[in-house]
This record gives structure tokens, sequence and C-alpha cells, in this order.
């Protein structure tokens, strides 16, 4: 009998040990209790994890008897919790303490180290304002591009330039997103710094390798913003002041119950005495607003509805321009404005399934305004792009490892590509281009596939229908070549709602990740993509007026490929972070502009376009550090972005058809940041820039015209700018007697562009000065002059406070 009761016992431990249980686990910051979403959860010596949703919450199936938990989120002490599992116990709460470093922010970042060693996602950076607001900026301002462009890879023209520029990719090729809404001119003040709400910023995500299937309609990268989550259970504000600029948001609930929750937030600039106090600058005016509202409302556990909103509006006026197609004027004043708004419903069915819908609406509206020399006629010039799309994702966590989702969206496209109202001027005629309308349709899945614990999976497709509907007309070449005026052939109209054009194709997706070890991955990644929206210009850089144009007959989509690989390491027990990508990307029907071309209320915008092939390569290595109190990372990057167009004629080729640098062809850039956090009362930090200035192009020559010198230009981006460099400095003071308060404010000094360097933002050509120096230009009668942004120290003060 004692034998078998002995043998009864140890089969019920075996059976406990053998089975396992539900286990709900939340996550929450111990500092003030509220939920803590993306956190890492894992049970020490099993392969069972998982990461808390938004609202801190996963549950588990995990074996019965004594596990350990761990914990860990960037920011905040892992945490180890050891406990018993014999029943499915119905909520288990791990409060997670702040480290010292963070403890003036709420918003941390979830690109934890370990993850991004794990998921087979190639080329994602996740950002938050957090990590963000750390770094010195130009004129003290906190901005969501400046951060990115610390990354390998990611670049813009110069310091006043409208975006970014991923892996080479022109700005247009980017997809950017606020809260799903795209942003089309997603700048302020020249182009210096980013549209986003500061205070309103909850996370930043950059996609540049293996983009999901849930994203399309952009080439080279997609940037999705998201607003913070209001969560807040009692009234909170915070803000800032500053010499550009100056912030505010609220926070709050707005209930009795607490299901309702709002954020709100706001920035203003207006800079005109600054540009006062410079004699060359004494005409130039800028002023600008953003905003951004987000209500959350969660009607149960299954079932919660967001609202939000964004407004941005710009106002600049500058005098170095007095002609722009053949309007002449004092001075050109840039007026544009965005408004978006988007609509989520979060349906959870359960713990492994849920179903989220959005809809969304974008308009941006820009407008170049000419004020008459000696009257009050002001003639305006306005475009418009309007954007609408509803998307449903379906999201289910399979048995096996998978990870699956998939879903539809739905877009439409009108744009008013240009309207010239001449007011009261005589001599100006009214002219109004034909709008333009398109529909794109798409199917997208994807499946994160745990093959194993070393092997994991990433497939993805999307399927793409694109097509251009009236009324309109459609233009039609004898040659498919040769588009100009004297290839015309003949013209026909179609009606509202009629197809005048389509496209489609699969789009599709893959990423790999093998775990060679517990801290070595390797990766690989590859996808294609089309563009059906196109930006037409002939700059460095697109103005806010920029024309916008959807694929038609004439202008076929682009489609790019790329191929990327990469090797992940973790050394000093995940204390750095280091990182091995290259990748290859080819461009077809890559969009280029004829010599010569004016784009500027041009009916047949299709006459001075050619389209050609790109590709883009590159190595990109990155060492960063997380941990302790001096922190950072130092990423180089070798990119090459070449272009080729290789017509039969002169007007349907550049440079006679050869490779030609893209005009962010940019071979080395070094960018290093490195933070010294006290922990207490002061945060240091230095950011230090090198790279490979992006090409220009220099006249081969040039002819008299009435005793003029007029260059000539045969090659394009023939020559390259001087090397850039950059050094900045920025100081964050606290009272750590205030931490605890319910009033916290810190003061920040900071210092762009600390010694001073006089970087090139263009260089120009025209007729020498009279006495210019001869050992410098020669004989030639043409004079180079270099254009700078900022050519000396750019001294900021701000003041940010905390209140709840």
């Amino acid at each position: 009998m004692r034998a078998l009761f002995s043998f009864l016992v140890l089969l019920s431990g075996i059976s406990c040990f053998a089975q396992s249980y539900s286990l709900k686990i939340v996550t929450t910051d111990a500092s003030n209790r509220e939920p803590l979403g993306f956190v890492n959860i894992q049970v020490e010596g099993t392969d069972v994890n998982g990461t808390t949703d938004l609202n801190g919450e996963i549950t588990l199936e995990v074996p019965g008897g004594d596990i350990v938990l761990l914990a860990s989120y960037l920011g905040y002490e892992a945490l180890r919790k050891e406990l018993t599992i014999n029943n499915s116990q119905a909520r288990l709460i791990l409060a997670m303490d702040p480290t010292a470093q963070l403890l003036e922010t709420v918003e941390v970042s979830s690109n934890d180290a370990s993850e991004r060693l794990e998921r087979p996602m190639m080329g994602v950076e996740r950002l938050s304002i957090a990590e963000i607001e750390v770094l010195p900026v130009a004129l003290g301002e906190v901005d969501v591009f400046r951060g990115l462009q610390l990354l390998s890879g990611v670049n813009s023209a110069g310091e006043a330039s409208n975006g970014l520029s991923v892996r080479g990719g022109t700005i247009d090729q980017n997809l950017v997103l606020f809260d799903g809404a795209p942003i089309f001119t997603p700048t302020h003040l020249f182009g210096l710094f980013s549209v986003f709400t500061p205070d309103a910023v909850g996370s930043v995500d950059l996609y540049r390798a293996n983009i999901p299937s849930r994203f399309g309609g952009r080439v080279s990268s997609v940037l999705d913003v998201r607003s913070r989550t209001p969560r807040a259970d009692k009234f909170r504000m915070q803000g800032g002041i500053g010499l550009v600029s100056s912030n505010l948001s609220i926070e709050t609930p707005v209930t009795k119950d607490k299901k309702l929750k709002l954020l709100i937030g706001g920035r203003a600039g207006l800079n005109d005495f600054v540009f006062s106090a410079i004699d060359r600058l004494k005409n130039t005016q800028s002023r600008f607003v953003d905003g951004t509202a987000k209500l959350r409302y969660s009607a149960n556990e299954k079932n919660i509805f967001t609202l939000s909103g964004f407004y941005s509006k710009d106002f600049y006026q500058i005098d170095l321009l007095n002609s722009f197609g053949g309007i002449i004027a004092d001075q050109n004043q840039n007026d544009y404005f965005t408004l978006n708004g988007s609509a989520e419903w979060l349906k959870i069915f359960n713990d492994k399934m849920s179903l989220q819908t959005r809809l969304v609406t974008s308009n941006h509206e820009p407008k170049i305004l000419f004020p008459q020399s000696d009257s009050e006629n002001v003639i305006e010039y306005k475009s418009q792009i309007q954007y609408s799309s509803v998307q449903s994702t379906l999201d289910y966590l399979g048995s096996g490892g998978h990870h699956l989702s998939g879903g539809l969206q739905l877009i439409r496209y009108d744009l008013n590509p240009g309207e010239l109202n001449p007011g009261g001027a005589t001599s100006v005629n009214n002219i109004a281009l034909e709008d333009e309308q398109a529909i794109e349709a798409s199917l997208f899945a994807e499946d994160e596939w745990t093959v194993s614990d070393k092997f994991k999976l990433s497939l993805g497709l999307r399927f793409t229908q694109f097509s251009q509907l009236g009324a309109g007309e459609q233009r039609t070449y004898s040659s498919e070549e040769v588009i100009d005026d004297g290839t015309f052939v003949s013209a026909e109209t179609f009606g509202k709602g009629e197809t005048m054009q389509t496209y489609s194709g699969l789009e599709p997706r893959l990423g790999l990740s093998y775990q060679l070890s517990s801290k070595m991955s390797l990766k690989a990644a590859y996808a294609l993509n089309r563009q059906y929206l196109q930006n037409i210009y002939n700059a460095t850089t697109p103005l806010p007026s920029s024309r916008w144009k959807v694929s038609d007959n004439n202008i076929v989509p682009q489609q790019a490929q790329l191929f990327s690989g990469g090797l992940y390491l973790l050394p000093g027990e995940g204390k750095y972070e280091l990182s091995l990508e290259g990748y290859y990307r080819s461009i077809d029907n890559l969009l280029e502009y004829k010599p010569g071309a004016d784009f500027f209320l041009n009916p047949a915008v299709e006459t001075d376009v050619v389209q050609g092939e790109g590709q883009a390569y590159g190595i990109e290595l990155g060492v960063k550090k997380r941990r302790g109190k001096l922190t950072g990372e130092v990423n180089y990057a070798y990119a090459r972005s070449r272009n080729r167009v290789n017509g039969s004629t002169f007007s349907t080729s550049i440079n006679g058809g050869d490779w030609y640098n893209g005009y962010f062809d940019q071979p080395h850039t070094l960018n290093t940041n490195l933070t010294l956090d006290d922990g207490k009362t002061n945060r240091i930090s230095l950011n230090f820039v090198v790279q490979s200035n992006r090409p220009y192009t220099v006249p081969n020559g040039f002819i008299t015209v009435d005793a003029q010198p007029i260059p000539i230009f045969l090659e394009r981006n023939n020559d390259r700018l001087p090397v850039y460099h950059r050094l900045d400095f920025s100081w964050t003071i606290t009272n750590p007697k205030m931490v605890k308060k319910r009033w916290v404010g810190d003061w920040t000094f900071t210092v762009y562009n600390l010694y001073g360097r006089d970087n090139a933002y263009n260089i120009y050509y025209q007729p020498r000065e009279a006495g210019g120096p001869s050992e410098v230009f020669g004989s030639s009668p043409l004079g180079s002059y270099k254009l700078t942004i900022f050519g000396a120290p750019i001294v900021s003060l701000s003041y940010g406070f905390k209140f709840e």
C-alpha cells in the first residue's frame, strides 16, 4: 500500500508538471500604477514568451508547478518573479520600477534589443519621444526627423530639406503616416524640422527593408508615427517655452467612469523677429502651428474606439526669388496646411483574435501668393490633394507558432494639380488644370511564424489594383519613348467615374531570422513595392507646392525590389547591441525630368518627364549602448544611389544614357550620439555627423547672349558638394527635489553646429561680380557661389514642464 501511495503521489506530481494553465498577466508602472504596454515576458528555461499589448495585458499558457517569470522593458528595472502554478489564475500584476534615468518621462522605447535579435523583420527602427528628447537639435526643437537622421541609411538633403532620404531614395518615395493618415508636406520652417506635435507623439516606426504587407504605395520606406494614447486617470499638463516655438498638451479623463479620455496638444511658432534682426533676411517671415487631438473610449474589455485629428499650417515669405512661372512679384509667399482625421474601432474577440477597422481622411492644400509691386493685388496659385481610406485588419494568434494577420484597404485620391487666380491682374490669365482621380484597392496577408526556437519567418503578400478614373482626358502619343508635342496623336475624353487606366500586381514580402546563439542571429529579407502616386519636381527637394500626379497611360508606376541581409549580436550581457546590414534595391520606371522642364501649370506634364531605372546598395554598421550613465550609438553607412535614363534621343536620355549619381548619393555617413546622465540633475548629449555631401551639377561651359554669359549644363550631378560635418551639444538641468512634486520643470541649453562649420547647402553659378578675385575664377565670366544655411553656432534655450 505504501508503494502504491508513493506511486500515486509521484504520478500526480508528474501530471501537475505536464499540465499547462492559462495565466493572465498585467504589467504596470510601479510609480503611478498605470498600464505599461509592450513589456517582454518569458518563463525562464522554456520557450513560453510574449509581449504585452497596449493595455499591458497578455495571457500565456504556462506549465504547472514552480516557475520563474522574467519581465524586461527598456527604461525599467528587469523583474524576476517566482510563483507556483497549480490552477488557472485570473490575474497577476507585475509592477515595473522605472530606472532613475527615465523618471522624467512616461514614454519609453519598445525597441528592445532581444526583440530585434529574434524578430524576422529587418530594417525596422522604433523610437519614442523619450529617446528623441535627449538629442541636441537645431533651435532647440524636439524633432522626429532629427532623431531618425542618426540612423544608418537615413539622411536629409541638408539643413533645410523637406523630408528624409532613406537608403538613397528620393523624398517622395517615403510613405509618412500619422495615425494612419498620410502627411504630404512633413516639415515646418523651410524644412528645418518635422510637423509632428512633440508632446503628442507616442511611437515612431521606420520600415526600410521588410515592409509589412499592410503598408503599400511607396518604393523606399514607411514612417509610421502614432500619437500617444491617453491613459491618465487624472488631469495632466505638460509643455515648453522656447525661442522658436512654444507647446502645450493636456491629458485628462472626460467622463466620471474614466472610460473616455482625451489628449490634446499644440505648438506655435512666430519667428519674424528672428529674421528681422538679420539685414539680408529682414523681409523674410515665418509662422507655423500644429495640433493633435485624440479621444479614446474603452466601452468594455472587448471594444475600444479612438478618434484622432491633426492640423498643421505654415506661412513663410522670402524675397530671394522675385519671379516664378513668368510672374513678377516683390516676394513669394508660401501658405499651406494639412488637416487629417482618423477613426478606429478595435474589436477583441478573445485572447487570440482581434479586428481593427480604421477610417482615414487627409486634406493637403498648398498655396503660393505673389503680391504685386505698387499694388494691393495678390496673384494666388493653389493645388490640393485629398486622400480617403478604409482599412480592416484581422489579427489571429494561431497554434504552431503562427501569428496571422490580413485584411483589405481601399484608397481614393482626388487631386487638383494647380489653379492660378490672377485677382485683379489683367496681364495674367485665370488657369485651372484638370482634376485627377484614382482608386487603389488592396488585399494583404502576413504570417509571423516561429518555426523553432532558433528559426522564425515573416511571410507577407499584398495584391493591389490601381485605377485612374474620369472625368478626364487621356492623351496618346505615337511613340512610347518620345513623348512631346511633335508626337501627340489624340486625346480621348472620359466621363465621371469611368476607368481610364488600370495597373495591378502582387507584392511579396519575406523576412527570416535564424539564431546562431542566444546572443547572435542572422537575418535576410526581400520586398517588392509599387508606387502609383508621384511627386514631380526638378529641384533637390520638393517644395510644398510641388505637383502630385497619379499614374496614367503615359506615366507608369515605379516598382522596386529590395534584397537585404544582416548579422546581429548582443555582447556584454545585452549591454551592447551590434548590427551589420547590407542591401541592394533596383527600381524600374524611375521618374526623372527633362532638361529645362517646367511643371508650373503644365496641362501635359508627361512631356517634361522621362522614366528610367535606378539602383541603391550599401552596408550599414551600428553599435549601441543602452545601459549605464553613458549611453549612445555610433552608426556608419557606405551607400550608393545611381540612376540611368537611356533613351534613343537627346531629350529622352540623361548623361548620354550612362549611370549617374542620384540626388541623395552620399557614399560615407558617420553618425554618433553620446549621452551622459547622472540620473539626478544633469544630462549632457553630443551629436557628431560626418558625411559625403550630395551631388550637384556643374556647368560644362557657357555661351554669351547680349553680353551676358549663360551657363550650359550637358551633364547632371557631375560633381559633389564639400564634405559635411557638424557637432551639436545640449545640456538639460533638472531639480531632483521636484521629481515627486506635481510641477516638474527642466531647462535645456542647446548649441547646434558647435564649432561653426560653414557647410554648403548648394553651389550655384552666375555672372561673376566685377572685380572678383581672378585667382579664384580665372578668366571665366561665371562665378561659383556657396549657399550656407547655418554657418555659425545656433544657440537656444528652452524650458519644459509637466504638471499633474
